[in-house]
Parts: structure tokens; sequence; C-alpha cells
């Protein structure tokens, strides 16, 4: 997709962070964008900051729970009232617990895999089909090097088992999706500085209190949301499969799949 000028994104988790810086790039693109997220005073503050930066796009803030299937169906409805429809879907909203699997109760699994998880199913369930009859869309399934080395960062358990599975539900999505003229980039997130380690601010009622567990923070590079977006950008522009933030990380990377690929030589 290489002309974003007067396409619509939908960004979800796009008040802050990777979503807002995104919504920023996309916007100074042309692009029409709407963020989501559980927060309407930060969707209302970043929506604010789009139309400052780009005062010539539409832009829509609605709050929206990715882990409610009704809450999506709520959100493409909103949509189609604005008379938009969703070119660009990025699935980006994520929340992460800390603490060993042994210390995690079932509504934390339930609340991580509800957002990271479901939350993408849902989205794309809900707007995939309309780019299917149109024949163009592409869509934008943010994960995580922490899915794609599952053994690289531990105590992150619901957060790293939800990303690998989007990872698969990214790639295997691709060749159909290709068949209807749809793209479909999985995006392998590394350090960034946004406010993941805060996700329980956004923990819905539903899923109980928050999980007290004291992990010491873990060091690591990290860098700036605007520099994972221009990466995205490019990915969306020129339909690539597969976008890594960090390409340090490549040879821990390799190491991973070595160790699985000596397991078809034994």
């Amino acid at each position: 997709m290489k002309d974003l000028a007067s396409r619509t994104a939908l960004i979800t988790g796009g008040g802050t962070g990777i979503g807002l810086s995104l919504a920023l790039q996309l916007a100074a693109e042309g692009t029409n964008v709407i963020i989501s997220s559980t927060s309407k005073e930060r969707l209302a503050a970043g929506a604010q900051q789009i139309r400052e930066a780009s005062p010539n796009v539409t832009v829509l803030d609605i709050v929206c729970d990715v882990s409610d299937r009704q809450s999506i169906k709520n959100l493409k409805e909103e949509v189609t009232r604005a008379g938009l429809q969703v070119d660009i879907l990025v699935c980006n909203a994520g929340v992460t617990t800390s603490g060993d699997y042994h210390l995690h109760r079932e509504s934390d699994w339930d609340w991580v895999y509800g957002v990271v998880l479901n939350g993408t199913a849902y989205c794309i369930q809900s707007f995939y089909p309309d780019m299917v009859t149109r024949g163009s869309g592409h869509i934008v399934i943010n994960g995580s090097q922490a899915g794609m080395v599952p053994n690289w960062v531990t105590l992150h358990g619901p957060y790293t088992s939800a990303k690998a599975a989007v990872h698969a539900l990214g790639a295997a999505l691709r060749p159909e999706a290709a068949t209807h003229g749809v793209g479909v980039t999985t995006v392998i997130i590394a350090g960034t500085q946004t406010d993941i380690m805060k996700s329980e601010r956004s923990r819905p009622e539903r899923f109980g209190e928050p999980l007290q567990v004291e992990v010491e923070r873990r060091a690591a590079r990290r860098v700036p949301p605007s520099e994972v977006a221009a990466k995205i950008v490019t990915g969306i522009k020129e339909d690539r499969g597969w976008v890594a933030t960090h390409p340090d990380l490549k040879d821990r990377t390799k190491q991973y799949f070595d160790e699985i690929l000596e397991a078809y030589d034994q």
C-alpha cells in the first residue's frame, strides 16, 4: 500500500506509545486515523496532538476494550456512522504482568490473553472481511521479541505466549490475505520507551485486582516509539511480511531457532 493519503487507519492502543507515534506518522502521510484504547483521557490527549500536527486529516478517538468482542463491534459501528472504512488495521493494544508462572492467577492469564491474543483476533474478525470484499487493505500485527524468542525474557509468561500466538496468526493469515489483495505485516518489537509496564492501570474490573509481584526491572536498550513507528510505516508501504525493530537481536533469534532445528537432526 504505497499511497497512504486519504486512507483510514484504525490503531488499537493508540492513545500513547507506539500506537500514538504511528498515528502521528500516518496522519503526516495524509491518512485519516482512528485511535482506540480503554482510557478516554489518554485518547483525548493523543487525538488533540494528532489534530494539531495534521489538521487536514480526520481524527477519531473511540474508547474500546479489545478484550471484549462486543466493544469491538461497537467500535466498528461508530466508525461506520462516521462514514469511514478501515483500510489499515493496526492491532497494537497490549498489556503485560510480571512474575513467575505459578504466581499468576486465572484472571491474570485471562486479561493478558484477552487483550493481546483475543483482541487481535476479534479485530481481524471484525474488519478483515470488509477488506476482502473491497479487495484491498493492510493488517499490522504488533508482536514481540519475547514471543519470537520465548526463553529470552522470563517472568512474563502470559504476554510471551500470547505474542508467540499472534506471530503465528499473522504468518498464517498473510498468504491467504494476499489472494484477496490484503497485506499482512507482523512486527517483532523489542525494548521501546512505552508505558507497557504500567499496564495494570488499564485492567478492567472484571479481571480482578492487579497482580502484586515485585520484579526487578531488566536493563535493556529501549528505542523511541517513533523509531518503531517509522519501520511499521515502511512495512505497510512495502507490504513486508515481517518487520523487526532491533537488528542487534538477530543472533539471539538465530540461536533459538538453531536449537529447534537441531531437534530435526537427532
